[in-house]
């Protein structure tokens, strides 16, 4: 699908996308990712589709992009006897939790207080379908936190897997200027289009390192493209 667009036409989705706030329409002038492997675990009691997703969204992403991901907890894995030996409450930095939105509140309110009360809001009124949110130490995302309200709907679960796990990686924001994209919330893409991989590529390609200035990240942006689409 982005064979469509031109290389600068790209990089300027890359620049709304990655500097941008969809909620506070507030503008990045740094680079935003992950520098530490994700080690991601699933709380709640998903149906066996939801872990099979997430894990298959992870390996995707992490072809793509080269950064380390891994599903390395879920309860279906502590009854198969499949978690990893050596894990500590420490070893995750993204957690998804999985729970009717009754129990979800009280368990986002434990463990996070009111940081994500906004997200918490928007999924009661029915402004969106999931949530997501990064805590950063400077540009560094170090911790993500995915709601998935205890939807029993494939078509649903797989898309908020693919776009939430997607855009804490650092393609934060959403526009309607995006195309054809998932970051487009009035489009009817559900998975990754070529444009997306290309988005993901450039963010984590060594020249873009976390913090990188937005205007040196968009001429190291413009190398890439050429690089991977000479026109």
């Amino acid at each position: 699908a982005g064979e469509r667009l031109s290389n600068s036409e790209i990089v300027r989705n890359f620049n709304i996308i990655a500097f941008g706030n969809e909620y506070t329409q507030h503008r990045y002038e740094r680079i935003r990712k992950w520098r530490k492997p994700v080690v991601a675990r699933i709380d709640g009691n998903p149906p066996a589709y939801f872990e099979d997703f997430v894990r298959q969204h992870l390996r995707d992403l992490s072809k793509i992009t080269g950064h380390p991901l891994k599903l390395a907890y879920s309860a279906r894995m502590r009854k198969e006897k499949r978690i990893p030996k050596g894990l500590t409450s420490k070893s995750f930095n993204m957690f998804l939790l999985f729970y009717p939105m009754a129990k979800m509140t009280t368990v986002v309110r434990k463990q996070l207080g009111t940081k994500m009360d906004p997200s918490l809001k928007r999924l009661k009124r029915g402004a969106s379908t999931c949530e997501a949110q990064v805590f950063k130490k400077g540009d560094e995302i170090r911790t993500a936190v995915i709601l998935f309200p205890a939807y029993d709907d494939r078509k649903t679960l797989r898309a908020c897997v693919v776009e939430e796990l997607t855009q804490v990686m650092g393609l934060i924001n959403d526009s309607n200027r995006v195309h054809p994209s998932i970051f487009n919330d009035t489009s009817q893409f559900f998975e990754l289009t070529g444009h997306d991989r290309l988005l993901l590529r450039i963010l984590y390609d060594a020249r873009i390192p976390v913090a990188m200035p937005r205007r040196d990240a968009m001429r190291a942006a413009h190398t890439i493209l050429n690089e991977i689409r000479p026109r």
